[in-house]
């Protein structure tokens, strides 16, 4: 009789304290009006964890295959083996990763790195050729995409157990812009930053903004007028001949200051591209199409106001430290840059914010920023690695890993701690991470056709003829890409 009456007072008590939350909820709700959307995503949408079964892999290694890219040392590949915490929030994110992975897996983490990317590519072969499956993953850099799919030297993604594209560590722009006939050849996550590192942005100088009284770049962005049409508006109210020759050059003041890679990545994020592909998932040329043509045409117009824009290029010695040069000396309201290189500008004394490269027109839904064509990398699983079972359980917890903490080391300590300086760069981010573009066309070098960007070392803009004398080798290259598809796969 006791432990009934126990029972009963407990419930009595705890259906008490159920009534008064509820009675608190509805005052609340009547004081506020209604719950925050902050609050509804922190109670209904908790943080996705991916579905992986446990496994014990016996100490298996898991050695990736990475490669540098020549002459820069930006791009050495910092991103899989951390051998130590060194305070470097990224790096030690990344240890963290390992650390994490390593213990619940009983597996480990290893790499071999090569410093070209030919070099690298000529290794797989060799491995896949012996059959002695010495690398169980394989990050190369763009353009090794197309001899890796024609030569079957890498698998479908697709067909490796426990991947789940549609989670939020897995990059989309990738999981759409390197498919191909629907299979998935190539993947980006937040395992890595050296694929961050590769997409183009812009940068401002908001001393500049002040000085001539200019409305915040930011705001442009939000309200969806971001477009090409208002930054050449923009660009064209700073510009001055500082040292009174006469003649605009490397020693005045700019509206913005480019290289010749700008040219392509302004046409991606107007919605263009060297090839996009059709219903059946395979690539067509596009860069042909009269809106292509008319938008490459405007973006000469607004680049070769020699009076306005710099091309960087042109410069003596190293054009990348010039530039920087330049901008940290207020000589360029905007610069276009790639992720990677803004660390370079830390040490300048006015402050910058990070803005995506502008739209088109205002009736496209997004900004699109490119993914190098020659520098980015992305993942891949040679077709000699046999172990897809836990391959697939590995590479899906090293993505959640990375999402989980690499992302907020590189977001709040790499760029906002150092660089951006403010939160609506932050902001920024989101949006150019978000919506970043692979075009397929630049990637598998369809007849030279990406070789547009070194029209602006001539200021040549006759387009239609460039792509008109290319278009029979572009065709060619795309039809032996499928053939060799289709026969590998």
């Amino acid at each position: 009789m006791k432990r009934i009456f126990a029972i009963s007072f407990s419930l009595m008590i705890l259906f008490s304290i159920l009534l008064y939350s509820l009675s608190c909820a509805e005052a609340a709700a009547d004081t506020s009006g209604s719950v925050t959307s902050d609050e509804a995503t922190q109670t209904d949408t908790p943080e996705p964890e991916p579905n992986l079964p446990f496994a014990d892999m016996e100490d298996r290694t898991f050695t990736f295959l990475t490669c540098n890219w020549p002459g820069e040392a930006v791009w050495v590949m910092t991103d899989i083996v951390i051998t130590e915490m060194n305070g470097n929030a990224v790096n030690d994110a990344q240890y963290i990763r390992n650390g994490n992975i390593q213990e619940k897996y009983n597996c480990v983490v290893a790499e071999h790195n090569v410093d070209a990317p030919g070099d690298a590519l000529n290794k797989l072969r060799s491995s896949v050729k012996a059959g002695d499956n010495t690398f169980d993953v394989y990050f190369p850099r763009m353009q090794s995409y197309a001899p890796l799919v024609t030569e079957g030297l890498i698998i479908d993604l697709n067909t490796l157990p426990y991947l789940d594209f549609t989670m939020p560590w897995w990059d989309t722009g990738s999981v759409n812009g390197l498919s191909m006939a629907n299979r998935q050849f190539g993947i980006n996550s937040y395992m890595t930053t050296n694929d961050k590192g590769a997409t183009s942005t812009l940068v401002f100088n908001k001393k500049l903004i002040s000085d001539y009284n200019i409305d915040s770049p930011y705001d442009y962005v939000t309200d969806n007028s971001w477009t090409l049409d208002n930054f050449d508006s923009i660009i064209k109210e700073v510009s001055a001949d500082l040292d009174g020759d006469g003649t605009m050059n490397e020693n005045d003041l700019f509206g913005f200051l480019y290289q010749r890679d700008t040219l392509l990545d302004c046409l991606v994020a107007g919605g263009e591209s060297i090839a996009k592909k059709d219903a059946d998932d395979l690539p067509y040329i596009s860069i042909n199409s009269e809106s292509a043509i008319s938008k490459a045409q405007k973006i000469f117009d607004v680049l070769y106001n020699k009076e306005v824009c710099f091309n960087v290029m042109f410069l003596t010695g190293d054009f990348n430290v010039g530039m920087d040069a330049m901008f940290q000396n207020d000589q360029g309201l905007f610069m276009w840059i790639r992720m990677i290189n803004i660390v370079a500008l830390r040490t300048m004394e006015a402050d910058f914010g990070i803005i995506p490269i502008p739209k088109y027109d205002d009736t496209q839904d997004e900004y699109y920023n490119t993914v190098n064509p020659w520098t980015g990398m992305f993942m891949c699983v040679p077709v000699s690695n046999t172990d897809l079972e836990n391959t697939g359980i590995f590479l899906e917890a090293m993505a959640f890993e990375g999402y989980k903490n690499v992302k907020s080391a590189y977001y709040d300590t790499l760029l906002d701690g150092i660089i951006t300086r403010d939160e609506e760069s932050s902001e920024m981010l989101d949006i150019i991470f978000a919506n970043r573009r692979y075009d397929i066309g630049a990637i598998c070098t369809f007849g030279g056709l990406q070789d547009i960007v070194y029209m602006p070392m001539t200021y040549d803009s006759d387009i239609a003829s460039y792509v008109q004398k290319r278009m029979n080798g572009a065709n060619k290259a795309i039809e032996k890409l499928v053939n060799a598809l289709f026969e590998q796969y």
